[in-house]
């Protein structure tokens, strides 16, 4: 998408000016709270991994749901959000030492994404790829029952990895929320009760 178009679509998009008016860093955030709604797994959480977390927006819907979660966030970009209770690493999820933090996970959420280059089969194996990395550190990283939200672009690797999900999870979703674009091919999955 050209930029002029892009800036008109987001002039215009609902979500955006929304999230704008409420003060949050994102529309993303919308998607975030149409998740929780659903699921309510923010509110039984006590420690939350947050991948791909800049600018902010999906923290500020965690740590309004619940105030005195402890969240741990990972980008390579800067953070636009502060809170007492969040703890962000400007670091690579995957090689950072998690022997530093004294806890496991009873959630981890991701929105990471890769920067797209318009190529719908190459976006899709690259955010694949950092799924598969994220599932590769999950005995490492999280408590037994907990659960794991990520977005992934539909395409070729979604069903090897939804079988590799429900291998780990009792119980994986997809959900589409009404904040994602009806014409974006993103999708989330919701991961519950890990099995250790």
């Amino acid at each position: 998408m050209k930029s002029k178009d892009w800036l008109k679509r987001q002039k215009r998009d609902f979500y955006v000016n929304k999230a704008k008016n409420s003060g949050y860093f994102s529309r993303a955030a919308y998607k975030l709270i149409e998740i929780e709604r659903k699921f309510k797994l923010i509110s039984k959480s006590n420690y939350i991994l947050e991948i791909g977390s800049s600018p902010g927006g999906w923290s500020q819907v965690v740590l309004e749901t619940k105030q005195n979660i402890k969240l741990y966030a990972f980008d390579l970009l800067s953070m636009k959000f502060n809170h007492p209770n969040l703890f962000f690493f400007k670091n690579n999820f995957l090689t950072f030492d998690y022997s530093k933090i004294n806890c496991k996970f009873d959630l981890i959420l991701s929105d990471i994404a890769p920067n797209t280059t318009g190529h719908q089969s190459t976006d899709h194996l690259r955010i694949s790829s950092m799924i598969e990395d994220i599932i590769s550190i999950l005995d490492l990283i999280v408590l037994p029952s907990s659960s794991l939200v990520f977005k992934i672009w539909k395409g070729s690797e979604e069903k090897k990895i939804i079988n590799e999900l429900q291998r780990r999870y009792k119980r994986v979703t997809y959900f589409k929320p009404q904040a994602s674009r009806i014409e974006s091919s993103e999708i989330f999955i919701v991961a519950q009760k890990f099995i250790h």
